[in-house]
Order: structure tokens, then sequence, then C-alpha cells
């Protein structure tokens, strides 16, 4: 199984909307997916399953809880969820607490229980994991234990001189950064253009070629509860996240 992180320190990028379309592209493709969202808004979580199962959070701070009892199945035969709830914002402080190894080891049990010998169910090819805009003591252990972080960016002049920042995070962290896209795209705005020209001109090969464009299409299949290419297959707007799916596969290898 690949584990693969959607983050970004910053709030309203596109991380949720990236994991939900990237995840049904992937089982598209016939992968089986494991979702687990780790942001206490729970947006994946609503979108996948009308009925969120808590759990995830004192399976993270508490030795003998198993993530798995937060587990999901959703309405796309490929795509399990382990589901957030709010208790996720408060028990920060108390696994920043415990010792580095130990939160290690809270950790591990959510990306390594689908390959335990006693664990019956499916198992994964892919691992999405939803990430919230923080920096703690947990985003910083989910980082460190993930394979692949991809950093989705809302083209703008702060946005872009704060990436330094993020690829610095994800160093620190020992994992590795498999690109960062722009999402919600203007291509009829200069200021996009040159915007892009420069995120492509500082990253260099991190720089993705995907691109997310500003999309009607997005924005309401998120509110009709559907991914882009569930609500309208035959456009530019679906047809990103294909690109952007295809382009994490390769970048990771697949």
């Amino acid at each position: 199984m690949i584990s693969i992180a959607m983050y970004n320190n910053k709030g309203g990028v596109g991380k949720t909307t990236s994991v939900i379309n990237v995840s049904q592209q992937l089982a598209l493709k016939g992968k089986t997916v494991l979702v687990v969202d780790l942001d206490g808004q729970a947006n994946s979580s609503r979108f996948f399953t009308d009925s969120p199962k808590p759990g995830l959070a004192q399976a993270l701070v508490k030795d003998m809880v198993a993530p798995e009892i937060a587990k999901c199945s959703t309405r796309y035969p490929n795509i399990d969820i382990i589901t957030a709830t709010s208790e996720l914002n408060t028990i920060i402080p108390e696994f920043g607490a415990l010792d580095e190894e130990v939160q290690y080891k809270r950790v591990e049990k959510i990306f390594s229980f689908s390959e335990k010998p006693w664990y019956g169910g499916r198992k994964y090819d892919y691992m999405l994991i939803d990430m919230p805009p923080a920096l703690n003591a947990l985003t910083k252990t989910i980082l460190s234990t993930s394979d692949y972080v991809f950093v989705p960016i809302e083209l703008g002049l702060f946005s872009i001189q704060g990436i330094p920042t993020v690829t610095d995070i994800i160093s620190r962290c020992g994992t590795k950064f498999g690109g960062c896209f722009a999402n919600r795209f203007d291509k009829d705005n200069p200021s996009d253009v040159q915007l892009l020209d420069m995120l492509r001109s500082n990253l260099g090969k991190k720089a993705m070629d995907s691109v997310i464009p500003y999309s009607r299409v997005i924005k309401n299949s998120i509110n009709f509860s559907v991914s882009a290419a569930e609500y309208m297959n035959w456009t530019s707007a679906s047809d990103s996240f294909k690109k952007l799916t295809d382009e994490i596969l390769e970048r990771v290898g697949e």
C-alpha cells in the first residue's frame, strides 16, 4: 500500500476536494483506496458517508483502541474511509504530550492495520490522507509516516511565498515531496498565469504539470456530494483530476 498525504499548512486550498476526486479516479482504475480523514472539520467523512463513526481520535491517544473501529464503507465499491469527528481537535495536546516513540506507534496503527495477519478485510492499494491545515505533533508524525506528500496551492503571492515553509516542513519530516499543484487556476486571469509561472520557476520539477481550474463544475459537484467525474464527466474540470491522478501515479512510480 502506498500512502499519500495531501497537505498544506494553509486552509482552503483544495486538500479535501483533491482527496475526494483523486480517490474516485483511482477507484475507476480498479484500485482499492482507503481515505483517512484527519481533519477535525470532517468534510471528507461527510462526503463519503452519511454516518461517520467516532474512534479515530481515541485510537491516536490510547493503546488499546484500534483505528479500524472508525472505518466505514462508501457508495464507491473500491473506497473505504476512516472517518473523523470534531474530537480530533481536542486530543492534539494529549497526543503532543506522548513520547515521540509512542506517537509513531499510535500513528502506525492507522497505516498498518490492514496488513495485520488477523485483519480479514480488504487490502488497499492506496491510502489518501486528508490533512488538517496545521503544524503540530500529530501532523508532523503523520507526514513522517506517509510515503509521499502532495501540496495543493491556491495561487496568490503570499501562498507562493509560503511554499518554502511547507517544503521545509516536509523535508524535516523526512518524507518524499511528490509535488505541488495549483488549484482554482483561472487561465483568463493574467495574474494567475504569472503566478503559475513563478511557482514553476521556484519549484522546478516539484511543480506539477497538472492544474485544477477554477470551475463551477467542481464547486457544484461537492455541493451535490458527487465527484467532478460523476457530475459532468465530459468537462475539462473533470478531466483535470484524471490528469492529476495520472501524474501522481507517475510520480510515485506506479
